[in-house]
């Protein structure tokens, strides 16, 4: 959430969220899964999320997403990052931790027009891999491009929804 937003803000009064979700005119979406609206963009296909209303400023319903994952918390992201810094490479990635729990080879690429200047250029996307055995809580997802470069994100474990009790607290 957006650090400089009104933490204090009511919750939306004026119904601008359910009334544009109903209207085929607005890309606003419900996800009901997870309590919370979206605004679509590129076409469909990709959205954002609202957290406050855009009309009375008001708060958007608390989404339950935090109920559906594991928390990341700082102090183990900073210990995957400290296991992780010193790793560059796909082999030394390998040797560290072993095979990974999934692997997503290259599925796609994008290949640009070309102009009669700039020929056509195509870009391959990253070999993804996961390891879901270096954290108790944390998924570690790795990307490597083409030129064997490492990314790496840590994201919370799916645990799905938690009881009513569990998601209070």
């Amino acid at each position: 959430m957006n650090k400089l937003a009104n933490q204090n803000a009511p919750d939306c009064s004026c119904n601008w969220f359910e009334r544009s979700a109903k209207d085929i005119t607005i890309p606003v979406v419900f996800d009901e899964l997870m309590n919370t609206y979206h605004i679509l963009h590129n076409e469909g296909r990709g959205r954002s999320i609202f957290y406050y209303c855009p009309f009375c400023g008001g708060k958007a319903p608390k989404s339950l997403s935090p109920t559906y994952w594991t928390e990341v918390t700082h102090e183990e992201s900073r210990r995957l990052q400290d296991l992780t810094k010193h790793i560059k490479t796909q082999e030394e990635l390998f040797t560290a931790f072993g095979p990974p729990d999934s692997d997503f080879d290259p599925g796609g690429s994008m290949t640009t027009r070309g102009t009669p200047e700039m020929p056509p250029e195509t870009t391959l996307a990253p070999r993804r891999v996961t390891y879901k055995t270096l954290s108790a809580t944390v998924d570690v997802h790795v990307s490597i491009d083409r030129y064997d470069r490492l990314r790496f994100s840590y994201t919370g474990r799916y645990i799905g929804p938690k009881k009513s009790e569990q998601a209070a607290t």
